[in-house]
């Protein structure tokens, strides 16, 4: 079997991610807003969930079609799985990065934290997604040639290194804090050191993930000469892709609330069939 084609294997392997995607995530949103998880710092990963089930709903699907060749797959909706793919993945990107603030709030002035209102959370979900909408919409300038395709190219890079160095040094500052903190409460402290490593472990799996693809991109688009063998794109979009996944075995691991909402959902399911 030739690897470096689009067969029978590569649409299983990323038809049973797309499934996956779907389910988890979906899982994952109805066990976080559950009564018992429904916690303010919880909002944001109800997000990243959207985000990531948005991913295997169109952007996956998409791309098996795009590569399979399938009729009537026409050039305005290949655009469009462009924009949807950048928009579900940056907005990943951007929730990361202001969850990464959320702790670093809630580690630098516990007290302000406690007195967030739904109001400020609201906003902290927002902005990335509206972030994330108008880095795509760009795309859309550059095909109709109102910008150029490397201006377009430098904003991505910008957007996505900005967030990776706002996230990489919120945490850095909070293992520094957190280090060097006595703090009264041990049992919250023992809390919010679980759910920040928890949360850094979701960011260290994104950016491996992520990186291997974002470094193809660029040396795609500034080496137009270079030859890349079609096997290297499919492993890393599958690996891209497989992120929007992995955040939901992250939750099973990591979040014992989480674990046995689940199970318990599972067993209700077991139940009634």
């Amino acid at each position: 079997m030739d690897f470096n084609k689009w067969n029978v294997f590569w649409s299983l392997c990323f038809g049973l991610l797309s499934f996956l995607i779907i389910v988890g995530n979906a899982l994952s949103i109805s066990i976080l807003f559950k009564r018992r998880l429904r916690k303010r710092p919880h909002f944001l990963l109800i997000s990243l969930a959207f985000a990531d089930l948005l991913v295997g709903i169109i952007p996956v699907p998409l791309y098996i079609m795009s590569q399979a060749d399938i009729p009537h797959f026409s050039l305005t909706t290949y655009v469009f799985f462009l924009c949807v793919d950048m928009f579900a993945g940056l907005s990943s990107v951007f929730t990361l990065a202001a969850i990464s603030l959320e702790r670093l709030h809630a580690i630098s002035r516990p007290l302000r934290h406690r007195q967030l209102t739904l109001r400020s959370y609201a906003i902290a979900i927002a902005t990335p997604w509206i972030f994330s909408l108008i880095v795509s919409l760009s795309y859309l300038l550059s095909v109709f040639s109102v910008i150029t395709y490397l201006q377009f190219f430098s904003g991505i890079i910008i957007s996505l290194s900005t967030s990776f160095l706002v996230t990489c040094i919120s945490y850095c500052i909070i293992w520094r804090k957190q280090a060097s903190r006595i703090i009264p409460d041990e049992a919250q402290a023992r809390k919010n050191i679980h759910l920040n490593r928890t949360l850094l472990l979701i960011t260290a799996i994104f950016v491996l993930s992520w990186l291997p693809f974002y470094i193809l991109n660029i040396a795609f688009s500034f080496c137009v000469s270079c030859e890349i063998f079609l096997v290297k794109v499919y492993v890393m979009k599958f690996l891209h892709y497989s992120n929007s996944f992995m955040n939901f075995l992250v939750y099973c691991f990591r979040m014992p609330d989480y674990r046995k909402a689940l199970l318990k959902m599972l067993h209700k399911c077991r139940c009634s069939r």
